[in-house]
């Protein structure tokens, strides 16, 4: 596991949701009768501690009409490559969309319908992933590898399950505050990242993504000009590493 690995909410509000049910041995249980047969281990990135000067920018939430072929085409003149995390639903109602993204960038798995991860039990889960796999697939012909829960929550089970579809499980250390100014974004997420930094932005769902549309541009040559280059998740966890034990942020 990379950039330590702690199975179950984010930050204080997901502690207080898995407090608060904390009789809920199902979702929390990630052994026993549901472990699907010859289960091993798997990847949980916050950011990988890689010796190279990469990041990877992530996008989440879409397809969507607003935002996705703006940050594509931004993406484009760029030269930039991102990592997409894809609604399933959204990519059924957007095919065409996503066929787009899948041309040069890489689609990763982020459920079919957007839901809390923090108290996921196995079945619930299973077809959360598997339904969203389909639709990807169905529309781009690529079957994703790379699993980002919703709002950063899951469950011991919800980690259990994405390890027995072989999906890494991705997070973030730094993301676009979309109720700041692209410039105040620009400055902030270009001060705090460094080689491995995995960055969040959103291309849908219920947020005004307005600011990382108009903050996308400057960042890239900003985090360019401190030597860093831009690539998918997947490129980014085939990196060398500077070492073999978790790493804190």
């Amino acid at each position: 596991m990379a950039a330590g690995a702690v199975v179950g909410g984010a930050g204080t509000a997901g502690a207080q949701v898995l407090e608060h049910h904390n009789g809920d041995a199902l979702s929390g249980h990630a052994v026993g009768a549901d472990r699907p047969l010859g289960l091993s281990a798997t990847t949980i990135a916050w950011r990988w501690p890689t010796t190279e000067p990469v990041v990877a920018l992530t996008i989440d939430d879409g397809p969507s009409r607003a935002y996705t072929s703006r940050v594509l085409d931004i993406l484009e003149h760029k030269d930039v490559v991102a990592t997409f995390f894809q609604i399933g639903r959204h990519v059924r109602a957007f095919p065409e969309l996503s066929r787009r993204v899948a041309q040069r960038h890489e689609i990763g798995n982020h459920t079919w319908s957007h839901p809390s991860m923090a108290l996921g039990r196995p079945l619930p889960v299973t077809r959360q992933l598997r339904r969203t796999a389909q639709a990807i697939a169905h529309a781009t012909g690529k079957v994703p590898t790379l699993y980002r829960p919703p709002y950063g929550y899951f469950s011991g089970a919800t980690a259990m399950v994405a390890a027995g579809l072989n999906y890494s499980i991705v997070l973030w250390d730094v993301k676009f505050d979309v109720t700041d100014s692209a410039s105040s974004n620009i400055a902030r997420i270009s001060g705090q990242v460094r080689p491995g930094s995995i960055i969040l932005g959103h291309d849908g769902g219920t947020l005004n993504n307005e600011v990382v549309v108009q903050a996308l541009p400057g960042l890239i040559d900003k985090i360019r000009a401190q030597g860093m280059r831009f690539v998918t998740v997947t490129q980014l966890l085939a990196t060398a590493t500077a070492s073999t034990g978790p790493s804190h942020l």
